[in-house]
């Protein structure tokens, strides 16, 4: 068997190669230091390594057929396999790097670190980390939409986020030119379906994308995290404030109890990925066409929500779904 001095160190288009073979969509490359000023302050990349070089975004579409799906368990345990799929398949590159004599370290893409990132690390969506998704606009995988989500010119926001830092030099790829999503005046489909309003409903006429996308992260962890850490301490919270040791376990024998754990423990990144209403109405990429004739999406999509404009403010009425 081959030892690591024994191989070359990979060039992009190797790297680029084997992570296709390892069932990964997409590929883009950054610089890891760029991103020290955009990257959130709790995820700066001088605070995580600065001995490594270079970001590898990592891109996995879920299946087209769960975005069609009207089952809501459905598709969020599905989506929760294929972040699982992703990471797996993001170690097992880091391993393929380091068998060539670079350094790797996979970066957490949906679980936070909750001694310095937020719950709400990975909304919406569970997509991945704001880090991960600064990175992938860096490398030209796509551009943020009016909710902060990753969109790209295949999948739109469909897709799950995973990254690995190494000390390989490679050139970095370019950024796009171009929004992909057509805001708030445009569009607005997001934030008009969204169910804990979390997405911004209004903004100056005429204002740039840049500088009105935004979500409201602890709103949107609620239903992005139906069973996640948020709701335990909430259920935890409501077993303490029993009045007896019986009350107690009789909260605890309920089925939220049997939920949470199932969650936390079996589900792991399915407990993030709870609601994507924001993802199945968004019209951006190559799949949606497919998406929207399907008679469940036909059915979900906002009516009535076109965007009004009036004393120089754009607002889209929110349509929450039950």
């Amino acid at each position: 068997m081959s030892t690591a001095e024994e191989l070359p160190l990979p060039t992009e288009a190797a790297v680029r190669e084997q992570a296709a073979a390892l069932g990964i969509d997409l590929v883009g490359v950054c610089d890891w230091h760029a991103l020290e000023t955009v990257a959130p302050e709790y995820d700066k990349p001088s605070q995580l390594s600065r001995f490594h070089r270079t970001l590898l975004v990592l891109v996995r579409r879920y299946p087209t057929g769960v975005a069609c799906s009207p089952d809501e368990a459905l598709r969020q345990y599905a989506m929760g396999r294929t972040a699982r799929h992703l990471e797996e398949a993001t170690a097992s590159l880091a391993y393929w790097l380091e068998e060539r004599d670079c350094m790797a370290a996979l970066l957490s893409a949906v679980l936070p670190d909750l001694r310095r990132q937020p719950l709400g690390y990975a909304t919406p969506a569970g997509q991945g980390s704001l880090l991960l998704r600064q990175g992938a606009v860096q490398s030209g995988l796509g551009t943020l939409g009016l909710n902060q989500m990753l969109l790209t010119p295949q999948y739109g926001p469909r897709l799950f986020l995973a990254g690995i830092i190494t000390d390989l030099e490679l050139e970095a790829d370019e950024a796009m030119q171009d929004e992909l999503c057509p805001g708030l005046e445009g569009c607005g489909r997001c934030a008009a379906v969204c169910p804990a309003q979390a997405i911004p409903t209004r903004a100056p006429e005429g204002a740039s994308l840049r500088d009105i996308r935004a979500l409201d992260t602890e709103a949107c962890t609620g239903t992005c995290q139906p069973y996640g850490p948020q709701r335990m301490v909430k259920h935890l919270d409501h077993i303490f404030d029993s009045a007896s040791g019986e009350e107690a376990a009789r909260k605890l024998r309920r089925t939220e109890t049997q939920q949470l754990f199932y969650h936390l423990t079996v589900m792991r990144q399915g407990a993030y990925t709870g609601c994507a209403r924001c993802e199945l109405v968004c019209p951006v990429g190559e799949d949606y066409p497919a998406i929207e004739e399907s008679s469940v999406r036909q059915a979900d999509l906002p009516r009535d929500f076109a965007p009004t404009i009036e004393g120089g403010l754009v607002q889209v009425r929110s349509q929450s779904l039950s």
